[in-house]
């Protein structure tokens, strides 16, 4: 079985492509051997690394982004060229990072299981959708399926087709919600029908996808490179294994001003 871990970064945030590759350093510490992919407009910084890269030009993400309609097509349609290259695909988003092997995910994954990060439930927004007409495949869309978050996804090659037809329904959706989640929106419905069944993910993972938490590690992701980016890399995956990215009560503590933690 072809196992990949895979991960996107794209644009002019250093942090989305430096945390990416630290992201990946922590995996492969704890994980030796993990076959790892990243889809990037910048690959160069991971060439060094024993990372496989699938470069994403300009041309492609005008053509992916519906003509920069909605630039979280780039992140869809990335995710289907990373599933070419594997049998079983476990994603996270940059701002991601295992802190025990991780592996063990794989076993969650078949062609009737997937997963994602969590359900949120009914988006308020989206019954704006019923009697539009807008199909993912067969099914049309009511607006009351639920959304679920995908800063991590579970898949199986077999469901490639599942996430095509959820590319396809993605520039309408953006545009009768004006919301930035149709990606994670439509990937989820595609992935709960036909008799397929999506969970919640049970990786041991954690993130900084808060502004309190984004504001902590940020700095320190770049930091890190900074301080270890000329060592060997056998040192930086060691270093990266034990490099904090979470807040202890002291740091947040000193964010107790903050509005939003």
């Amino acid at each position: 079985m072809n196992d990949v871990f895979g991960y996107i970064a794209y644009g002019d945030n250093e942090v989305y492509h430096f945390g990416a590759l630290l992201s990946a350093l922590k995996l492969l510490h704890n994980c030796p051997g993990a076959k790892i992919i990243v889809a990037t407009d910048r690959p160069e910084i991971f060439r060094p690394y024993p990372i496989e890269t699938i470069t994403i030009t300009a041309d492609q993400k005008e053509l992916m982004s519906f003509g920069w309609r909605y630039h979280f097509g780039i992140k869809a349609a990335s995710l289907i060229e990373i599933l070419k290259r594997a049998d079983r695909l476990i994603f996270m988003d940059s701002d991601h990072y295992p802190y025990i092997d991780p592996s063990r995910g794989f076993r969650q994954i078949s062609p009737t299981r997937s997963f994602m990060r969590k359900c949120e439930g009914e988006h308020r927004l989206y019954p704006v959708l019923a009697g539009e007409g807008v199909k993912i495949g067969d099914y049309t869309l009511t607006g009351h399926e639920p959304m679920w978050q995908s800063g991590i996804l579970g898949i199986h090659r077999a469901n490639a087709g599942a996430l095509t037809e959820a590319y396809s329904a993605m520039l309408a959706v953006r545009e009768l919600t004006n919301t930035d989640a149709p990606e994670q929106f439509c990937i989820g419905v595609a992935l709960s029908r036909n008799g397929l069944a999506l969970s919640r993910h049970h990786l041991p993972v954690s993130d900084y996808n808060t502004r309190g938490k984004k504001a902590f590690a940020s700095p320190r992701v770049l930091q890190f490179f900074e301080i270890h980016g000329d060592v060997p890399i056998a040192k930086q995956i060691r270093k990266a294994g034990w490099y904090r990215l979470w807040r202890s009560p002291t740091d947040l503590w000193r964010q107790r001003d903050r509005w939003s933690l």
